[in-house]
């Protein structure tokens, strides 16, 4: 069983750190199915800066990439753009979670331009320490399940 949480940063270079911080966790044993750390463009897209995937385990952090990515496209874009996202190496269990759609759309628009966010999939046990060192550097969860 693996908890997949979302944490939006005032910029990407705060996002960032985020990450370093989340690679520190690692190194001392936090377990990290797969991560991604995200930023929004004043275009309004979303680019992957970072991404970490551990393929002996599915996680839902590509598929949530590739929704993002195709919410421009509307639904059908996003369904394509999780699918293509579950394509490259992840597996798409976001359906299985009942997160989808409306998880993409929620990120997408808690991550506004010039922002940046950490999308991980983890350990349950793990998430409080995860979520109490992203809040120290002044990030917001926006959603944890």
């Amino acid at each position: 069983m693996s908890h997949f949480v979302v944490v939006i940063f005032p910029d990407t270079a705060i996002a960032s750190e985020g990450n370093k911080s989340l690679y520190e966790l690692r190194a001392r044993g936090m377990t990290v199915y797969g991560s991604a750390v995200l930023g929004k463009d004043s275009q309004g897209r979303i680019s992957v800066l970072d991404r970490v995937a551990d393929s002996s385990h599915a996680t839902a952090v590509a598929a949530l990439i590739g929704a993002l990515a195709g919410l421009p496209a509307g639904p059908l874009g996003a369904a394509m753009g999780a699918v293509g996202g579950a394509l490259i190496g992840m597996s798409a269990d976001l359906t299985d979670r009942g997160v989808g759609r409306q998880l993409a759309e929620r990120v997408s628009h808690e991550l506004g331009s010039g922002k940046g966010a950490i999308v991980v999939d983890t350990d349950p046990e793990e998430v409080s320490a995860f979520e109490t060192r992203m809040k120290a550097l002044g990030g917001t969860v926006v959603y944890s399940r």
